[in-house]
């Protein structure tokens, strides 16, 4: 009885001093006040036994400030306990109505997502086929466009041959080249790659006799000799026709001077527009090397 009631008492103490940080001492002198096993009985019996009168009166005294204090320490606590309890129940509340109108919003959201959902998936089903027939479109687009060219062909040809373009032309034959090739049993491509080829043959003699002028530039021979070769002319009689032009080009300043007396202007090593300019002299060393 006695002893649990004052083992709940000091349960009691203990939570509040921990609750509030209040020092409360944890030996065994149930005479102090502050002690977790203080005997109030005990004490009040040591007090008489050892306090003269004017000594009670003054503890007692003593006592009666300290209770006033503890109860105004007391009200306080309850006042700002209190305080904090309708706080926080205010702020449940608040957040309970937050929550409810973000149910409610969430809600809206996902039938809103949904919808967006299936609409999608309607409009998807409703184009398929028309993104079919837009992909096929832009393969028949792209086959049309590839055939005006293979039909533009020989115009083009004309016009960069007549525009003296012989780079722009090889390279336009040999883009329409394998459409050529592989529909060669077609009769319109028959008459394209005709025409085409009548056209590079009139482009090939005119690059063979550029090969056969002394006056023709390093840089234009071997642009002529490259070009021939990509035409599909055969590599090794080109090679040789573009050393004997630079054979011949090489004799020409001893033919010059086997002629006059006075050296040859134009056989000078460091003039850049003479038969012996550095330019041509490390072309054909490259052209020869190369060879």
């Amino acid at each position: 009885g006695e002893a649990s009631a004052s083992a709940r008492a000091s349960l009691r103490r203990q939570r509040f001093s921990g609750f509030y940080d209040l020092k409360v001492r944890q030996d065994a002198n149930e005479h102090d006040i502050d002690s977790t096993h203080f005997n109030s009985e005990s004490y009040v019996q040591s007090v008489l036994k050892s306090k003269t009168l004017p000594e009670l009166v003054q503890r007692s005294n003593e006592l009666s400030v300290e209770i006033k204090e503890l109860d105004s320490d007391m009200q306080m606590l309850v006042y700002e306990n209190y305080n904090k309890f309708i706080s926080a129940t205010e702020t449940i509340q608040d957040m309970k109505t937050k929550v409810d109108g973000m149910e409610g919003e969430m809600g809206r959201l996902a039938t809103a997502v949904s919808e967006i959902t299936e609409s999608s998936s309607r409009i998807n089903e409703n184009l398929a086929d028309r993104r079919v027939r837009i992909q096929k479109l832009n393969g028949v687009r792209r086959l049309l466009k590839k055939l005006s060219f293979i039909f533009e062909l020989p115009t083009r040809l004309k016009r960069t041959v007549e525009l003296d373009a012989s780079a722009e032309a090889v390279k336009y034959w040999r883009t329409a080249l394998p459409v050529l090739r592989a529909y060669q049993h077609v009769p319109s491509f028959q008459a394209v790659e005709a025409e085409a080829s009548e056209i590079l043959a009139q482009l090939k003699d005119k690059l063979r006799s550029r090969l056969q002028s002394l006056d023709l530039a390093p840089a234009e021979a071997q642009e002529a000799a490259s070009l021939l070769i990509q035409l599909g002319e055969p590599a090794r009689p080109i090679r040789q026709q573009f050393v004997a032009l630079f054979t011949s080009r090489l004799r020409l300043p001893v033919a010059l001077t086997q002629r006059s007396s006075n050296v040859c202007e134009k056989c000078m090593l460091g003039d850049p527009d003479g038969v012996l300019s550095s330019e041509f002299v490390n072309s054909a060393k490259n052209m020869i090397l190369g060879y």
